[in-house]
Parts: C-alpha cells; structure tokens; sequence
C-alpha cells in the first residue's frame, strides 16, 4: 500500500524553511522570494522526502541497506528544496544525494537542539566585560613560539573527533591569549569568587549538554559553545571564539579522561 503525502501545516512549513536559512541546500538559491511585478514575496520551494515517499524498484534496490524511517512523512524526513532540485532528486534518484540531504538535514536537527539548549542555560554578566577585555588584548605573535604554559592539555583532549584546522585554530587562540585571560579571570574573581564559580559551571553544564547531544564531533560542540557565549551575550563570535578555547585549556570544555 502506498504512503499517502501529508499537507503539511503552517507551522510545519515555517519549521522547514527556517532551517534552510532562506536557500536551498542544494543549489543556495533563495526559496521565498518576490517576484518581478509582484507586491508580496512568494513561496517558491517544495517539501522533499529524503528517504522516498514511495520508493520506486529501482530506488529499492538502491536503498538495500538503508532502513526505512519508522514515520516516512515526520519531519525528520523532510527537507525543503527549491522545485528544480526537488524534481532531479526524485527523478534522478542517487544514494549520494541521499547521503548528502541527510547530513544537511542532521545539522539543521543538531542547530536547532542547539539553540533550544542554549536558551535553557544561562550566563553569568562577568562574561560581557571578560570578552571586552579580550577585544582589546593586541595579538601576541612571539607567543606562538614560546607558550609560557603546557599546552599539551590541547592536544590530549582534542586527539580525536576534531578536525585539524579547528584543532590549530584552538591551539593558537590559547597560545596567544590563554595567560592574560587567566590573570583576567582571576582579577574579577578576586571581586567576586562566587560569580566567577557560577559561570565556569554554567559553561561547563552548556559544554555538557552539546557533548550529549554531539558526542562524536568536537568541531560542532566547540562552535557551538562559542555560538551561545556570543549569542548570550550579544558579543562578537571571534572574542567568544577565543574563550571558548581558553576554556578548552583551562579543563571547562572537553575532558581529558573522556578519551
């Protein structure tokens, strides 16, 4: 028997275009746009299934070994395309395009626990003027030849589920700013220990939570973390970005003992 098409709502729409950020996955182009001589934009993509909706026999052999998902018409499944690359996906159906959609479509689910994760936790005010300072600090490039400390906490943790260039990024971020935030910190801690307590646990509890639900890739974890400081506190990313690496120094993100 045949899978019969939902119509999907209002909310299940605004749910499935807010994660394609406008464009489609495919070819970028934009998918609700106004069209010449019109007044109103207008909704131009469709609702693609990524694991079929009815699998031809020639998509059945193809999918041997791709289980089917237990609720073919949830959200889950479904992806937002513009019609042209909805149309060649159906009719020129290719495992890789499969493979493809489902990592696009696993990140949109891992962005959006993400956010509503972060909006759970919150920040201690103490970050604001921490990455204030941050913004200030000029970058030490004879650092990078002499770190002053062991750096060899990176490495440990970062030995798997990192790619390298995001390992580098961190290894030089802490090189180049992990003493004067450190003597940062401390400074404020002085002012208010229990504060400064407070946040290192809230920042700890956010890298728990991406960890959970990202266990395989610190790459995500990592920005993620970085993400919710900037977001949180409506501070650029790059400051937050360098933070978020001293803490991966300082033993708040990514455990040792975890490898």
């Amino acid at each position: 028997m045949a899978n019969k098409r939902e119509n999907y709502t209002a909310n299940e729409n605004s749910i499935l275009y807010a994660e394609t950020g406008g464009c489609c996955p495919l070819c970028t182009q934009p998918i609700i746009f106004q069209k010449k001589g019109s007044k109103k934009p207008a909704k131009c993509y469709e609702i693609a299934h990524i694991y079929p909706l009815n699998p031809t026999q020639v998509q059945v052999t193809a999918l041997v070994g791709y289980p089917a998902p237990s609720e073919i018409n949830a959200l889950e499944n479904l992806i937002a395309l513009c019609p042209t690359c909805h149309t060649k996906y159906d009719k020129d159906f290719k495992i890789d395009e499969l493979e493809k959609l489902r990592k696009i479509k696993d990140r949109y689910l891992s962005d959006t626990q993400a956010r509503l994760t972060a909006s759970q936790h919150i920040l201690q005010e103490e970050i604001f003027a921490i990455l204030d300072a941050i913004t200030s600090y000029e970058f030490d490039e004879n650092a990078l030849s002499s770190a002053n400390f062991d750096i060899s906490t990176v490495d440990k943790k970062l030995k798997t589920g990192m790619s390298p260039l995001q390992k580098h990024e961190i290894k030089v971020n802490a090189i180049s700013f992990y003493v004067r935030i450190r003597d940062h910190i401390r400074a404020l801690e002085r002012q208010d220990q229990a504060s400064i307590r407070i946040l290192l646990n809230q920042i700890n509890s956010y890298y728990l939570a991406m960890s959970r639900q990202n266990p395989d890739n610190k790459d995500l974890v990592f920005n993620y973390v970085a993400q919710w400081i900037s977001e949180k506190s409506q501070k650029p990313i790059l400051p937050a970005k360098v933070l978020a690496s001293f803490f991966v120094q300082n033993c708040e993100v990514f455990d040792v003992s975890a490898e």
